[in-house]
């Protein structure tokens, strides 16, 4: 099969400090693209650039939050600024901070993860959009889902419905801007082995699983599209 070449392609990338994402960077500036990427530690942030150690002038770099919604509006501008537009966005940041049972779930918990794992990427996905992909009637947005928009398990309802709220939000955008060139990509990883979790799953997926797929997403000619892709452990079994 032929991929597209990545080389001064540019990438943007959330949640890049840590797992899925920080591998996803250091994969990209390796194969020569223009990447830039965000977080929200500045320790973390400052141990992938020391890793890094590359020109300056292929990266674009800040650490916030990205449920500051103006500070996501002006990252993506200083992002074209500097490259001149942005060919394709990953949506990676995500968060799962409650295993309370529906019963036991706060609103303030449900509101809060809707705001991380809904509205940041809505936000972030219009921004691209609306400022570079439109214009120029191309860009892939790759927007990291979960396993979880297909199943449902015990505990998990608040992370479930704020990345199933995102799912479908992203099918409408998709079908709203592919005449304008626009693909939009959902990827649902399974379990991971990153530090997401709290111990150790030796048997799940790897976070190079992930970036291979979203490579091979970013990477179809112009005529074809990986809409939705399923990426999970063969040892997972909770699907109904």
């Amino acid at each position: 099969m032929r991929f597209n070449s990545l080389q001064n392609q540019t990438f943007l990338v959330t949640g890049a400090t840590s797992g899925i994402g920080r591998l996803l960077v250091i994969t990209l500036v390796s194969l020569g693209a223009n990447v830039a990427f965000c977080g929200r530690s500045e320790q973390k942030m400052a141990s992938l650039l020391e890793e890094l150690n590359t020109d300056s002038s292929k990266l674009f770099y800040e650490t916030f939050d990205l449920t500051d919604f103006e500070r996501i509006e002006q990252f993506v501008s200083g992002v074209i600024s500097k490259f001149g537009g942005i060919d394709v966005l990953v949506n990676n940041a995500g968060l799962n901070s409650s295993r309370a049972k529906t019963q036991d779930l706060t609103l303030s918990d449900l509101a809060w993860m809707t705001k991380v794992n809904m509205y940041a990427p809505f936000v972030m996905m219009r921004e691209v959009a609306n400022q570079t992909m439109l214009a120029k009637k191309q860009g892939v947005i790759i927007n990291i889902m979960s396993t979880v928009c297909q199943f449902s398990n015990e505990g998990i309802g608040a992370y479930t419905a704020s990345k199933s709220g995102f799912d479908g939000l992203s099918k409408v955008f998709r079908k709203e801007v592919r005449e304008s060139g626009i693909k939009v990509c959902n990827l649902y990883p399974g379990g991971v082995d990153t530090e997401f979790r709290e111990s150790k799953r030796p048997l799940y997926l790897e976070p190079n699983d992930v970036v291979e797929a979203i490579l091979f997403m970013a990477q179809q000619s112009d005529k074809a599209s990986v809409d939705e892709l399923v990426i999970r452990p063969k040892i997972e079994k909770n699907y109904s």
